[in-house]
Order: structure tokens, then sequence, then C-alpha cells
């Protein structure tokens, strides 16, 4: 009966048997799960076109795993997605959006709903508390203090008790009943476009380091490992420094950049956008990661407004280094 009245629904994808992104580190077997899944859809004419996925437990979106984006974007031609994980779960209300890779990616609302709670008098905390969170409560202050929301339920929700129907449908009468709120809704490419223009400022993402939050630890690949990442910056006398502690064998390097005068520059321009896993390929694997110390070189992160809070939000417990000579001398230094 679903199939249907399959044209009555917004169809995305999801992942074929509920796989998380993050355990596949090749974009061509990812790609082939999803494709899995789109013959599934072509095969009972189910549309594929509407531009919106999501992930299973957020695996993949944030942090980027750089291999969803790029087979999201081959297979299905996503151009919108959703989390709850951006910059973290809680608290919930410095959810915010970013766009990686051409995909925008908005912040997702939880509402209470769970693959486990699919009977109304066995909700979690009984069913009072269920209702206090639609009347005035958890919920419905959510959907007050956002002006776009996003939910995601699931599809147990829509049996047994139906309680994704009740949730939803008493929550959209409370609202029309005591706000002056004027609810609409906008396909999801629609609904990104109306999100960026009412926080332009959320477009640039401030990518955190991974390991700091467990959950974001857990929905990271294993392949990767923050001890990669540089344990000191240096900033300015750049070339002598780092001559002299490239010397030391328990220090290393970066690896140069074939296009940037051999300095990263991720922090202060827009490599940035490009991620930390494109970032973390300019540092090799630490042989002893207690005893091993990677470090970058990049000039000009000394001299750019966004640096500091990019470096920060990656790198909280890295060093930096400076060395400040006399401006003639630098100068002339720059002259020869």
């Amino acid at each position: 009966m679903l199939l249907q009245h399959r044209m009555d629904f917004w169809w995305f994808p999801h992942m074929w048997s509920h796989m998380q992104p993050h355990l596949f580190h090749n974009v061509s077997v990812l790609a082939e799960q999803m494709r899995l899944n789109k013959v599934f859809a072509q095969e009972h004419g189910i549309p594929t076109d509407l531009g919106y996925a999501v992930a299973p437990h957020h695996s993949g979106v944030y942090p980027v795993h750089s291999q969803l984006y790029e087979a999201w974007k081959s297979v299905w031609n996503i151009k919108v997605t959703s989390t709850e994980e951006y910059p973290h779960l809680r608290p919930a209300r410095y959810r915010r959006g970013f766009t990686h890779n051409g995909i925008q990616v908005l912040p997702r609302q939880t509402c209470g709903l769970f693959t486990h709670t699919i009977f109304y008098n066995e909700y979690p905390g009984g069913p009072k508390e269920l209702d206090k969170s639609i009347r005035g409560g958890e919920l419905f202050l959510t959907v007050l203090l956002n002006p776009i929301s996003i939910f995601m339920t699931h599809l147990s929700n829509y049996g047994n008790d139906r309680l994704g129907l009740y949730t939803f449908e008493s929550l959209v009468k409370f609202v029309q009943c005591w706000t002056n709120l004027k609810l609409q809704t906008l396909p999801p490419v629609q609904l990104a476009e109306k999100y960026f223009h009412i926080f332009p400022e959320e477009r640039d993402p401030l990518w955190q380091n991974p390991c700091h939050d467990k959950r974001h630890k857990d929905i990271w690949s294993k392949e990767k490992t923050c001890d990669q990442l540089p344990k000191f910056l240096i900033k300015t006398g750049t070339t002598a420094l780092h001559s002299f502690l490239s010397l030391h064998p328990a220090i290393t390097s970066s690896f140069p950049s074939p296009s940037t005068f051999e300095e990263i520059q991720f922090f202060s321009g827009p490599n940035y956008d490009n991620g930390i896993d494109w970032y973390m390929d300019f540092f090799p694997f630490p042989s002893n990661t207690t005893t091993d110390f990677m470090f970058e070189k990049s000039a000009n992160y000394f001299d750019t407004d966004v640096a500091p809070k990019r470096a920060a939000a990656l790198l909280p417990r890295a060093k930096i280094l400076a060395v400040l000579i006399n401006p003639s001398d630098r100068a002339y230094s720059w002259y020869q």
C-alpha cells in the first residue's frame, strides 16, 4: 500500500542495512552500498531527486568523513543533509549549520522519539513526559526558539501507537492555539537556502578536534587518529626555526604543500574549507604517539584574523611558537 502512495511522499536515502559511512574508507565501496538503495528505489518507481540525505547515527556528516560527501554527490547528487552533532549535541541551542564540499548541512533537532519509543503508555518517564514536552515543554520551545526546525522520526514511530503522528499533530495544534506563529514547510534544498539566508555567517565551518567529544570520536573512522595532528605551530620566524627543529629526531614537520610555497596555510585561507581530512594528509602517522612531535609552519597565521580561532578549535592543546625580530631586519630579509 505504501508503494501505491509513493508519489505522496518526499523520499530521501539513508544507508543500505543501516551501515555507518565512517566504517568505509574506500569511496567506491561506500558508493556501491548507496547504489543498492538507488536500484531498489528505481525498480519500485520511488523518486530519487530530492537532493537530501541523512546518515545513520550522523556518521560521517560531522565529524566530516570526506568519502561520504564524495559518494553522496556522485550517486545521489545530494545538496543538503542535517545533523545534531555540529558543533556538539548539547547544549541543543548551540547547534549550527555549515557547508562542505558543495553540500549544505542543517542543524537537526531532537523530538524525543526513537526506534524503541512505540507505545504511548511505555514512553520513558510515562505518557505525561511526552505530553509535557509537546504542550509548552522542550519540543514546543524548540519550535518556538528556532525559526527553522528539522526533526527526524523512525518507521517504528508510525506503527503500534503511532507516536510520530500523535506527537507532531499535537504539537501543531498546540502551536496554532497558543501562539501567532505561522508554520510552513519547504523541500530540503529550498529550506537550506532559506536557512543560510537567515544565518549567512554559519556557512563557514569551524572544525573541532574529533577526539575531544566522545560522541564524535565514536563516529569517526578508526583509520584516522588525532595523533596525526600537529602539537605545535610556528607562526613567525618560520624558515629558520623550521630548519633547526627538523634536526631533532623526534620532531617531524608537515609535508610541503605543492601549491602554497611549501606551507600548508590551512587556518588562514581557502584551504580550511577542504576539512581536516585534507589537513591530516600533510602529516605522517607518528611512530610513537608519546614522544613524537608533529608541527607545521605558516607565516601568514600571524596576521590573519580567523587563524587563532580556527587553530584553537582544532588544536586546543597545541603550542604556538613565534620568533620576533626587528621589523627593519625582517623587511631586509624579505627584500633579499
